[in-house]
């Protein structure tokens, strides 16, 4: 330890010799971390507003579960299947459904979810315009709010009435044969602007004893707790064998396509990096050169090869340390521009299309690309001064000594 605090001011003496050389060093790798900081918080604060949007707009926390196919083996959603989805951590309530389709008499189709009630209550938690929920095992169904109005309008059935709907089997041979079944209303949902506004809902076990259906069942619907906890409740999900579907998948979506664009951008940034780490090289080399008497009496005294080495590098890190802490400043100072001017044109050249982001920041500096901007300027400091600093670790100290 003490041997690297005699190195560093030794390097540290060096450095001092020649600051406006070192400054101007540094700041040629600051011009690229800054770049760096820059595009990826203006990234990061564009997949932010998606995402806050997305959370807004859909329910993160309701997933659809359903079964799947894995090396031609069709894997489907029995009881114990259910049972495991209900034990995986963070789930709130799970209900497996039954999903069918009905007929009115004048061909309106009915696209049928069997869910029993207290699934529905404890997974949905539905508000009713007027009625309420079903029985258990009874014919009452609820209506979803778009249905309601298009069996209203085209059928003349309003909540509480007693019509009946068809239901179609199949034989043995494939022949279609029809069966009627009276159902009365016993509720309507208010608009949830969601899936169930379309759908008519009825008793699980009746849904099963109407249509002849039985395990395995069609889905199941999972609520989860908390929006942070959906990703994790996926992946259990998904190891069990079954697919996962849900608002969540915009939001995987948007973060498959915000990583290509700041890989993308990051590939410009990078240009500005390699430009830095030459000036480096360049600068050490420089260094190198003109110390190298210097260097060859250190040696002739007694200086090994990683001493030598040590020095250089310790050097570089110096650079890069001042490089690192100059570039995080540019790079907030940049993403400040981007947000204070970026936002302002782009409110006033696209008016309502993005009055959205007046809420939000354009950009989004947070610690970890800070940090990772920083660690960017060591790390290419220090791989940057690795060629000078072995060329001045096989300088032959004869010949340095002699050099003039």
């Amino acid at each position: 330890m003490t041997r690297l605090v005699d190195y560093a001011k030794l390097s540290a003496r060096q450095l001092m010799k020649k600051r406006m050389r070192v400054l101007l060093t540094a700041f040629g790798i600051a011009i690229g971390i800054a770049a760096v900081v820059g595009i990826i918080s203006f990234g990061e604060g564009i997949r932010y507003q998606a995402i806050e949007t997305i959370k807004q707009q859909s329910d993160l926390t309701l997933i659809e579960v359903t079964g799947s196919v894995k090396d031609g083996t069709v894997i489907p959603i029995t009881e114990s299947k259910v049972s495991l989805i209900q034990q995986i951590p963070h789930v709130e309530a799970a209900g497996p459904v039954y999903q069918v389709s009905f007929s009115t008499l004048r061909q309106t189709y009915l696209s049928v979810t069997g869910i029993s009630g207290d699934d529905l209550q404890k997974i949905f938690k539905p508000a009713f315009t007027s009625g309420g929920l079903y029985d258990p095992a009874s014919n009452q169904v609820v209506f979803g709010h778009e249905l309601a109005e298009k069996l209203q309008k085209y059928e003349g059935v309003r909540q509480g009435d007693l019509f009946t709907v068809v239901i179609r089997d199949y034989n043995e041979n494939g022949a279609p044969s029809d069966r009627k079944l009276a159902i009365r209303s016993s509720g309507t949902l208010q608009e949830r602007g969601d899936s169930l506004d379309s759908l008519l809902l009825m008793d699980r076990d009746s849904v099963s004893a109407f249509s002849n259906e039985s395990t395995p069942y069609n889905a199941v619907y999972v609520r989860v707790d908390n929006p942070e906890h959906v990703f994790t409740v996926v992946d259990e999900i998904q190891s069990l064998g079954l697919s996962a579907n849900g608002s969540f998948r915009q939001i995987e979506s948007v973060n498959r396509l915000m990583d290509l664009v700041i890989l993308f951008l990051s590939i410009f940034a990078a240009i500005s990096l390699i430009v830095g780490a030459l000036m480096i090289v360049n600068t050490m080399i420089m260094s190198v050169y003109e110390r190298t008497r210097e260097i060859g009496v250190s040696m002739a005294l007694g200086a090994s090869q990683g001493d030598v080495i040590t020095l250089i590098l310790m050097e570089c890190l110096f650079i890069g340390v001042i490089g690192g802490l100059l570039g995080d400043l540019l790079g907030i100072l940049f993403s400040g521009a981007i947000n204070t001017i970026g936002k302002t044109y782009l409110i006033a050249q696209m008016g309502d299309l993005f009055s959205g982001f007046a809420r939000y920041d354009l950009t989004r500096v947070t610690p970890e690309i800070l940090i990772l901007g920083f660690l960017v300027a060591v790390i290419l400091s220090l791989l940057s001064g690795i060629y000078p600093a072995l060329q001045a670790a096989r300088l032959n100290p004869v010949d340095a000594i002699r050099h003039t």
